[in-house]
């Protein structure tokens, strides 16, 4: 049972990072992933359910270990390149069926595991308390969750762990066998199809209730999380793991649950996470992650010690585990399906922390009638409305502010109006998880001029004058320009007569607003082309077809304030750039990020290609008070030579001269962060 949690597990975050590129590093990929890991193991519960009604415990053992077989007969889970997505289209469903056919099986086979096992060890010593074993496997999963930032990821790549993996799945099979010998050779006895038969049945509304609650809150938290922070698998393990030990706590001492105590900590940490402002420190961020995980574990753990005393007894545990199931995936529906249709915003959250604290509530008064306890309702409800009336205040202040707001699979994008007293500097603003995205001036003779990061003395503009190589006077050279990233455009204001300007871009959203809210695409003088999807696939796949762009600069601008995509940073994506890059061509990169220390990996890649590398600082000034750096590759030593990009070069801010090459198997953020910085 142990050993079904740690692989159950340890697959989650495993499958999750490997096919994260595909999807364009979308930090959502991971509630999907989280979704299929649900009904998958609702699939094995139903399943154990159903194998445990043969009327015979031999009957039984003989059934799963066929089931076994054909699931090993499926190895490796290594996802198949022939499995990547040829468009950005229908990504969920994308992501479930590849799922299905790389892990479905095997994983449906453990999660049978402790079902399974539990009743035949049921029959085997009834006066043992088989229930515990649950929160062995929990621990298990636990610990498979905790080894893959720290073991696993960190020095294995991604094609190896999914290798180790089946190797495991087959030890297992190996150790359930000898589970299902054991049973075999026991005295033959009934398989209890009718054992308890019609207990407990008013119970199934609670199991189901409490277990979505705790899914959804799960789900809302990590979405909350990956708003401000960068989508890797640590920051997903984090709460899946507090989630976790929850369900330990829970199902093995019942007796650490203090109803009153757990709900008035649990509506203090809501009130203030409902009322914590987007993190915009390191300091801040931290306090923030921390907040959020503390709010999601004392609430999960209000979810799960409910349920477990709701468990019924042995003989039914096959049923109560089906039906907790079939709650997690109800709720996990809710997060990854429902929410994004019903909700223009991440409001799942604010929702799912109501109804916990009003639930709770109502079992507290329910179930201890004392003064004291009515008391510590009212206070914790108090608090609790206290800090969701601060936050709908806050909401309803800005709602003037947001002129559209789109929510989809890749985040939720909004148009804002700037708060200005000069009519001059008025602008529209495109954010997506709380980080600009380019903005434009509303005044007429304003329309075309690019925000200071994008502006002609930025190093995205220094570097297109230096490139055109105009005669002085004369009229300049037109470029054929790629650009990985759309946000609102604003590259489109830096084009002249003549020049070409490909854009990829993977959120449909972006395109949309881009197109109806922002006019530097259409009133652009230089001919600009958008393509829907992500950037390194889609110029992956036409350097394959022979359609190679010749780009004289390619702009990589895709990243989202905290959360830079690692697939566009990899030796392997850098070689797919440098195919479209012309002879002397210059690859420009947007890499600011606070807690990151990009000059290694930058240092890394120019070497790994044989390419000069700057890093170009935008001068600070009038609306520039958050301006952008940019990186820039180029063999051509004309271009470094030239005044304007001489004069401009800034010093590589970790003062070093250390050196990190990134490959798609093996990226891994943390390699980047300044520990003395964040510490």
């Amino acid at each position: 049972m142990f050993l079904a949690g740690f692989l159950l597990f340890l697959a989650q975050p495993m499958l999750a990072k490997f096919i994260l590129p595909w999807f364009g590093g979308s930090a959502t990929t991971w509630t999907v992933c989280m979704l299929f890991f649900q009904l998958a193991l609702l699939a094995g519960y139903a399943w154990a359910r159903a194998a445990t009604s043969a009327p015979a415990l031999r009957a039984q053992a003989v059934l799963q270990l066929v089931v076994l077989c054909a699931a090993a007969v499926l190895l490796p889970i290594t996802p198949s390149e022939a499995l990547k997505p040829a468009d950005a289209d229908h990504p969920v469903a994308r992501i479930l069926s590849l799922l299905v056919v790389c892990v479905g099986a095997p994983y449906a086979v453990l999660a049978t595991t402790s079902p399974v096992l539990q009743r035949w060890l049921h029959h085997l010593e009834p006066r043992g308390l088989t229930s515990r074993f649950f929160a062995v496997s929990n621990l298990g999963s636990f610990l498979g969750l905790l080894s893959y930032p720290f073991a696993f990821e960190p020095f294995v790549s991604s094609p190896v762990q999914t290798r180790l993996w089946s190797i495991g799945f087959c030890v297992y099979g190996v150790l359930f066998a000898v589970c299902a010998v054991a049973t075999l050779r026991a005295p033959q006895m009934p398989g209890g199809r009718n054992v308890a038969a019609g207990a407990n049945e008013d119970r199934v509304a609670g199991w189901i209730v409490w277990s979505s609650l705790g899914s959804v809150l799960l789900l809302a938290t990590t979405n909350q999380i990956a708003q401000w922070s960068a989508v890797v698998p640590f920051l997903w393990v984090l709460p899946l793991g507090l989630y976790l030990l929850t369900f330990v706590a829970a199902f093995a001492r019942q007796s650490l649950y203090r109803r009153g105590w757990f709900f008035a900590v649990f509506c203090v940490l809501a009130a203030i996470a409902l009322g914590a402002a987007r993190p915009t420190t390191t300091g801040a961020l931290l306090a923030q992650l921390a907040l959020q995980c503390a709010t999601m574990f004392t609430g999960c753990a209000i979810c799960h010690a409910e349920m477990a005393k709701l468990q019924p007894p042995a003989p039914r545990l096959p049923v109560f585990y089906l039906w907790i199931s079939i709650g997690g995936a109800l709720g996990g529906a809710f997060a990854t399906l429902a929410a994004p249709l019903i909700f223009s915003d991440y409001w799942e959250h604010q929702i799912v922390l109501t109804a916990v604290a009003a639930l709770a509530a109502w079992r507290l008064a329910r179930d201890d009638q004392s003064l004291a306890a009515r008391a510590l309702v009212l206070a914790g409800l108090g608090v609790f409305v206290a800090g969701l009336a601060a936050f709908a205040s806050d909401i309803a202040a800005n709602r003037s502010l947001v002129v559209e707001r789109v929510r989809n699979f890749y985040g939720v994008v909004k148009v804002l109006a700037e708060e200005v007293d000069d009519p001059n500097e008025f602008a529209l603003v495109m954010q997506q998880a709380g980080v600009d995205q380019g903005s434009q001036y509303q005044l007429a003779a304003r329309r075309l001029e690019p925000a200071c990061a994008y502006g002609p003395q930025s190093g995205v503009g220094l570097a297109l004058a230096a490139r055109r190589k105009g005669g002085e006077g004369g009229p300049p050279t037109p470029l054929r320009i790629g650009v990985i990233g759309l946000g609102v455009g604003m590259i489109a204001g830096l084009g002249v007569a003549g020049d070409s300007i490909r854009f990829y871009e993977i959120n449909p959203a972006v395109v949309d607003l881009a197109r109806r809210r922002f006019s530097f695409l259409s009133s652009s003088v230089a001919s600009t082309q958008v393509v829907h999807g992500d950037g390194r696939v889609l110029l992956e796949r036409e350097a394959r077809a022979g359609q190679k762009q010749n780009f004289d600069i390619l702009i990589v601008d895709a990243f989202r304030g905290a959360s830079p995509p690692i697939h566009l940073m990899t030796r392997e994506a850098f070689a797919i750039y440098l195919e479209h890059l012309a002879p002397d061509g210059v690859l420009a990169v947007n890499f600011e990020v606070e807690i990151l220390e990009a000059a290694p990996l930058h240092r890394g890649l120019a070497a790994a290609f044989g390419l000069g590398v700057n890093w170009l600082e935008t001068p600070r000034g009038r609306n520039c008070e958050q301006p952008v750096s940019w990186a820039l590759y180029t063999s051509d030593q004309a271009f470094w030579a030239s005044p304007a990009i001489a004069g401009a070069i800034s010093s590589w801010r970790d003062g070093a001269d250390t050196k990190l090459l990134w490959r798609d198997a093996s990226g891994n953020l943390a390699s980047l962060v300044n520990w003395r910085k964040l510490f």
